[in-house]
This record gives structure tokens, C-alpha cells and sequence, in this order.
């Protein structure tokens, strides 16, 4: 008789069907309960929360009440200004507070605007002598004066906590609704009212329930443990509980349930084992336990056997499905933690590494130090060469890395080279001396000495690292990395190709480069930023224009260099609020400007290298120069030539969009990056600028002779030529022989602040007058 025709006459699987259908519906029933009784705890949690927002919230509507009703602003409204009008609506006001709130901490504010948004009246009960409105508040106002909405609830959640504002807007006159057409005859008011007991019962909740509220516009209509109320007209607040409050009952049962099953199929199975042991269960336990040895890695692989029966065949088959299984699984870790472009270990094998090699180095009190590599250029090389030429750099640099750490290797170090990403690497080191990390990435930068060399290109790219140590650095692995992170930012600021070790003072930098992203999303353009002009000559000595620079000084962080937070702002995406204010004040200036230096006079404005890709830069300077009015030629637009030149079309549409609409677009720093020859042929360009260091050198003795036939090429593609940088009047001389058309630099002027050109022009009139006497 076969195996199974025993098993199904020994009734078996009747016994194991039997349990577990048995278990599997207890189990359901019970989740059944247990989800519907932990759905009305919340939504009794929830309707309490309700009546509690219901409460608060109508403190405001109250105190509005109690304001007009109170005759309190007609009062205000019809004395005249003073201190003690203000300090008697404040004592009403702080009267009718206490009438309604018990806690002395609580907050309320209150915002009384004329009909043009100009502030009245501004009361706080709060222990902040220097209260001022919140944002919130004020925009409430604002919005309900210019949409004339004559009633406005709001609800405002903040970290802080959520705070309700009732607003209304009035006749002037006749304290009704405001309905009339000029809205100077109005006053608009309104009541702030911090939700305390509201924001502590949320908080709880959350807690409770290990999840985070939700605020919607719409009722939310997921199934499962979730429950929304309504806290006003069109505005909800939903509770979705985090999935481990049912899981976890929900386990614990499921435990004992499964123990007490498996222990009454015990029972069950041991009965039937007395029949079954001499057929069947004596073979299967030995073939199980060969199988759970294989598991947890005592063997390879189970005995083979010869025996014909279904047992024996059973372990045949087993015997053959390991041995694929371990040949498979060993290819498959391998190519997990394999870089499959370098061959190097990738990020997991890193990880996996790192630690081991940490846990060591704990033990033998050794240090483990992070190289973190980064390579500079590498989209330059993608863009110009090719993505092929790209990862031919990759693998050679991975073979060169490999052969560093090879060599480590063989000196009995712990050594391993990785790729993270893209053109990311690092290099994980145990080491016995501090110096040692140095030395290895000293070799590292040598790869790097005059550009890279690979079997078939020579690439203009080099590397910049970041080094941190354990434990110095960072006691763990993700500390050890974030510092290896910034040290290498910090190395690329600081000149490329090089490596710098974490310190405190570059974690100061990261730091304060934190604080200047986060000043620029909130940074006020009109009262912290402001221009300055630095003027340029022609050959006849005359002004001919300035170059708008832009100087930022900060409240909290003083006087900010523009080197310091444009790159910021471009990273982070604040750059395009700046090009607008940049350009559209200096668009403002320019009749000015010109009434000083002459209809001629043009202004020359930097655009951020990340908007040249956006149609919508373009068509913004297309509608400032309509709406000011600008004439054609009146603006340069300039590019900064070390820029990450991307040739797209879009690129290529925004410039010749603004060349269509009048403006010139001209190359800053020209003769700074790799191509500037190719940047002037293939871009509508019409002007060029030598960077200040090209022309320090070009006006030297050693490169002199190169200086007029750079212009005269620039010349031949009808491209006019600015030397910046011009320190004396000697550089100027030999600028215009050698055929340059404009000058610019700290001989002529420093940046000059607006109301100061009229004054500096007097004086280099003046000078300008006395040098042609003589």
C-alpha cells in the first residue's frame, strides 16, 4: 500500500483540515469583534473630540458677538487715536477673554483693519509681551478685504497646535455686513483662539494610536479602523489608527488559539502516531530531520538514498532541489551585493561590511575610517563624450580602486572599495595608525592629477573626498557616513580634487548652510535683498553700462555673499523668486540710471543657470520688459560661463526667445570652464566677458601675446569683448591695444549702491575731465 493511500486511510489530514478550519474561524470571529469594539471606542473618542472643537471654537464666534454687542467698536472707532483708547479696548477686551477662558495661559488674539488693509488695532492674551499677529491671521484679513467676504471661519494647524479665527467685515458706519461698493467704508475684525484642550486630546489620540491625524477638504471614505468627523462646514479631520492596535490583540489571541489547536492535534496526532509509526512516521522523521539540519545550515545537504519507496524518492528529489537551490543561491547573493557596471560590492555588500568591520574595530580598539569619493564633472563627461565614455571612466576608476585596495589587502589590512550610485564611491579602511587613511586617499587624488586617463579618453573630471573616522567622527555607521558626506561637500567647495577630514568647523558650515536654505524660503526680497551697479567703460573712456549684482543681509545671519547662497538657492529651488525680484527691480531702475548716464547706458543681469531650461523665465522678462517698457538692447542677459551647459532644446529656445525679444545675452567668466570656444559658436551670444583671473594673466609678459588674437576671434563671430577685472590704468591700455571694446573692474569702480552713482559719476567726470588735459 502506497504512502498516501495510508495517510488517508489513517484519516490524517481529516484531523489536520479539521483544526484548522476550527482555528481559522474562531480566529476570523474574534477579529470581527475585536475590530468592531475598537471602532467604537474611537468613534466615541472621536465625537468627544468634536464637542471639545465645537466648544473652543465657538469662543470665537462668542467673543465676536460680545464685541459688536458691547458697543466696543463703536466706541474705538469713534474716539480719536490715542494710548488710552487702546489701552481701554484692551482692557475690554482682556475682560471679555477671562469671561470665557479659565486657563491663564490660553491664547487669544484679536485684529481689527480699515478697509485698505491697514492694521487698527491688535490685542493678545498671552504671556509674549512682544506678541505680534501671526501670518495666519493676518492673511485672513487681508483675504477677507479683498474678496469683500463679509464672514470667514478658519481653522489653522500648526506644530505649535490648531488655532480657530472668526472674522467679519463691517460697515464703518452702520456695524452691519459690509454690502457697499467702496471698501474703505469698512472695518474688518477678528477673534483667535488657541485650541488647547483640542490639541492636547489629538495629541493623545495620536499617541494612543500610533498615527498621525488627517485634515481633508473631503470626507474620508477608506474602509478598514478609520473614523472622520466634521469640525466645520467642508473641513474634516480623520483618524486612520496604525495597524499594529489590532494586530497586536489580534496576535496575542492568534497565539493562544494556535496553542491550544496544536495542542489538542497533538493529542489527536499521537493517538493515530501509535498506528502510523512502523508505516510511515519513522521515515518521515528522519528524512525532517535531515531536512531541518539543511535549514539551519549543519549541512548542505540531506543523505541520498537508494530506497524505492515514496520516502526514499521523496529525499531523492529533496537531495537533487538543494543542491540547485544552494548552487542558485549563491549566484544570487552574489549578484545582490555586485555592482553589475564596475563589478565592485554595491551599496548592500557596503552596509554589510561596514558593520562587520565596525564590530571589530570596537573590539580591538582600532580605527575604521570613511572615504567617501565623488567625482567632479562626471555629468560633463556624460553630456560631451557620451554615456558609453561615462562608464568606461566608472569601470577603469573602479579597476584603479580595486588595485589600491589590493594592495592594502596584501599588508593584511581590511580594506574594501564600493560604488554607492552613479559616480559615488567609497572606501571602507581598518587601520592601526591615523595616517594611514591619508595615504591611501593621497593615491587616490594622484589618479586624479591631470584629468583621468582610461584605455580610450582622456577625461577632464577629478575627485573630491570626505573622510571620517570611528570613533571620533561618529560612533556608528550612518554618523560615520553623514560626516564622510559633508567633509567631501565641503572638499568640493573648497577647490575640487582633494580630500578634507570631518571637523567641527565643517560641520558649522553645513550647519549654516542649513539655516541660509531655510532663510531663503521665507527671505522678505524687498527689505533684505538690494542691488549694486558695477559700471564699465568703452574705449572712450565713457560709462556704457552697469553689471546688477545682488547683496542679501540678513536679520538673523548678517551680511550673506552672494557665492555663499545663490548655489543654495539653485539647489533648493528658491532661486526663481530672487531672479524676479533681481530682474524686475532692476527694470525699474533703468530709467534712472539712464537719466544719470544717457540713453545709451544698458544694464547687464545675471539669470540663474536653473532657469534656462523653463520656457517660463522667458516669457516672465518678455512681460517685464512690456510692462516697463523697455527698449531693445537696454538689457544683457548674462550666463555664467562655468555652468553646466545641458544642449537641449529647451535651452536652446530660451535663449533665442530672449535674443528674439530684444534682449543681448552675453558669457560671464568666459574662459573659466572646459568649452567656451564651442559655448560661443553654438549660443546666440553677442558679448563676452574674460574672467578677472584670464585677465590678469592675458595682460601679463607670459601670455601676452595670446590676448589680441583671442579678441580678434571673439571679433570675427561678431562678438564684442569685456575685460573684468581691470585693476589698473596700464592693464586698461594694453586692453584697448590689444582691440578689447569694454572694461570693467575695481580701477573703474567697486559695486556701487543706487543712491550713490549719481555722486560717483560727478567724481569720475571729473577725473575723467582732468586726465584729458593732461
Amino acid at each position: 500500500m502506497s504512502l498516501n493511500r495510508r495517510l488517508i486511510l489513517l484519516l490524517l489530514p481529516i484531523v489536520i483540515f479539521g483544526y484548522g478550519f476550527a482555528t481559522f474561524f474562531v480566529y476570523q470571529y474574534q477579529k470581527i469583534n475585536i475590530v468592531e469594539l475598537e471602532q467604537a471606542k474611537l468613534e466615541q473618542r472621536m465625537l468627544q473630540l468634536q464637542g471639545i472643537f465645537n466648544k473652543e471654537a465657538a469662543i470665537a464666534d462668542n467673543l465676536v458677538g460680545l464685541f459688536l454687542e458691547g458697543g466696543y467698536l463703536m466706541s474705538f472707532l469713534a474716539s480719536e487715536p490715542s494710548s488710552y483708547r487702546d489701552a481701554t479696548l484692551s482692557q475690554s477686551l482682556h475682560k471679555m477673554a477671562n469671561q470665557f477662558l479659565t486657563n491663564p495661559s490660553s491664547r487669544v488674539a484679536f485684529a481689527l483693519y480699515n478697509g485698505v488693509g491697514q492694521p487698527l488695532f491688535y490685542y493678545e492674551r498671552s504671556t509674549d509681551p512682544f506678541a505680534t499677529i501671526s501670518p495666519s491671521h493676518q492673511s485672513l484679513s487681508l483675504e477677507m478685504i479683498n474678496n469683500r467676504s463679509i464672514s470667514e471661519r478658519q481653522l489653522i494647524t500648526e506644530e505649535s497646535g490648531s488655532r480657530f479665527i472668526s472674522g467679519r467685515l463691517l460697515d464703518r458706519v452702520a456695524f452691519l455686513p459690509f454690502k457697499g461698493r467702496d471698501i474703505r467704508a469698512s472695518v474688518q475684525l477678528s477673534f483667535s483662539v488657541q485650541l488647547d484642550q483640542f490639541s492636547a486630546m489629538l495629541s493623545h489620540l495620536e499617541e494612543s494610536y500610533m498615527t498621525t491625524a488627517q485634515w481633508s477638504n473631503i470626507l474620508n471614505s477608506e474602509k478598514g479602523l478609520s473614523h472622520s468627523i466634521e469640525v466645520f462646514p467642508g473641513y474634516f479631520l480623520t483618524l486612520q489608527p496604525d495597524e499594529t492596535i489590532i494586530n497586536s490583540p489580534m496576535l496575542a489571541f492568534l497565539i493562544r488559539l494556535m496553542a491550544t489547536a496544536v495542542a489538542l492535534g497533538s493529542v489527536t496526532y499521537g493517538l493515530l502516531l501509535l498506528l502510523m509509526s512502523r508505516f510511515i512516521t519513522s521515515p518521515i522523521t528522519k528524512l525532517d530531520k535531515e531536512l531541518t539540519e539543511v535549514m539551519f545550515y549543519q549541512k548542505d545537504n540531506i543523505s541520498p538514498t537508494f530506497s524505492k519507496s515514496e520516502v526514499g524518492q521523496l529525499s531523492k528529489k529533496f537531495y537533487d532541489l538543494f543542491g540547485q537551490l544552494q548552487a542558485n543561491l549563491k549566484h544570487t547573493h552574489q549578484m545582490a551585493v555586485t555592482d553589475t557596471l564596475t563589478s565592485l560590492p554595491n551599496r548592500i555588500r557596503f552596509y554589510e561590511y561596514a558593520k562587520h568591520i565596525l564590530m571589530k574595530a570596537e573590539q580591538n580598539n582600532d580605527f575604521v575610517s570613511m572615504v567617501y569619493i565623488d567625482l567632479d564633472n562626471f555629468k560633463f563627461v556624460n553630456d560631451t563624450y557620451g554615456h558609453e565614455a561615462g562608464d568606461e571612466l566608472l569601470c577603469s576608476l573602479a579597476t584603479d580602486l580595486n588595485g589600491l585596495v589590493s594592495f592594502i589587502q596584501q599588508n593584511n589590512g581590511s580594506c574594501m572599495a564600493s560604488r554607492l550610485s552613479g559616480d559615488e564611491f567609497a572606501i571602507v579602511l581598518q587601520h592601526h595608525n591615523a595616517e594611514e587613511v591619508d595615504v591611501l586617499a593621497q593615491s587616490v587624488v594622484e589618479l586624479f592629477s591631470s584629468g583621468y586617463q582610461s584605455d580610450n579618453y582622456h577625461f577632464p573630471v577629478s575627485a573630491s573626498m570626505g573622510i571620517a573616522s570611528y570613533p571620533g567622527d561618529g560612533p556608528t555607521l550612518n554618523e560615520l557616513i553623514a560626516s564622510a558626506d559633508m567633509a567631501m561637500y565641503h572638499a568640493k567647495r573648497s577647490g575640487k580634487n582633494r580630500f578634507e577630514h570631518y571637523s567641527v568647523s565643517i560641520a558649522a558650515e553645513a550647519r549654516r548652510m542649513k539655516s541660509i536654505e531655510n532663510h531663503l524660503k521665507v527671505v522678505d526680497c524687498d527689505n533684505e535683498f538690494a542691488l549694486v551697479y558695477m559700471p564699465y567703460t568703452g574705449v572712450d573712456d565713457q560709462v556704457k553700462g552697469f553689471e546688477v549684482l545682488i547683496r542679501w543681509h540678513s536679520p538673523e545671519l548678517g551680511n550673506v555673499d552672494p557665492e555663499e547662497f545663490i548655489p543654495i538657492a539653485e539647489q533648493t529651488g528658491t532661486y526663481a523668486k530672487i531672479d524676479k525680484w533681481v530682474f524686475e527691480t532692476a527694470f525699474k531702475k533703468l530709467p534712472e540710471i539712464r537719466a544719470i548716464f544717457g540713453e545709451d547706458c544698458t544694464l547687464s543681469v545675471n539669470i540663474s543657470a536653473a532657469e534656462l531650461g523653463h520656457r517660463m523665465a522667458l516669457e516672465h522678462l518678455v512681460a517685464l520688459k512690456k510692462h516697463y517698457g523697455i527698449a531693445d538692447g537696454s538689457v544683457e542677459i548674462e550666463l555664467t560661463e562655468t555652468f553646466a551647459y545641458a544642449e537641449s532644446d529647451a535651452v536652446f529656445d530660451v535663449l533665442h526667445g530672449l535674443q528674439e525679444a530684444g534682449f543681448s545675452i552675453v558669457i560671464d567668466d568666459f574662459g573659466a570652464g572646459y568649452t567656451p570656444l564651442l559655448h560661443m559658436i553654438d549660443y546666440p551670444v553677442s558679448k563676452v566677458k574674460l574672467d578677472k583671473v584670464l585677465t590678469t594673466r592675458m595682460t601679463g609678459p607670459e601670455y601676452s601675446k595670446l590676448l589680441k588674437p583671442l579678441i580678434e576671434l571673439c571679433h570675427l563671430q561678431g562678438i564684442v569683448v569685456t575685460a573684468e577685472g581691470v585693476e589698473n590704468q596700464a592693464q586698461q591700455q594694453f586692453l584697448k591695444e590689444a582691440g578689447c571694446d569694454y572694461f570693467q573692474g575695481y580701477w573703474l569702480s567697486k559695486p556701487i549702491p543706487f543712491e550713490a552713482l549719481d555722486a560717483w559719476f560727478a567724481r569720475y567726470q571729473t577725473l575723467t575731465f582732468y586726465q584729458d588735459l593732461n
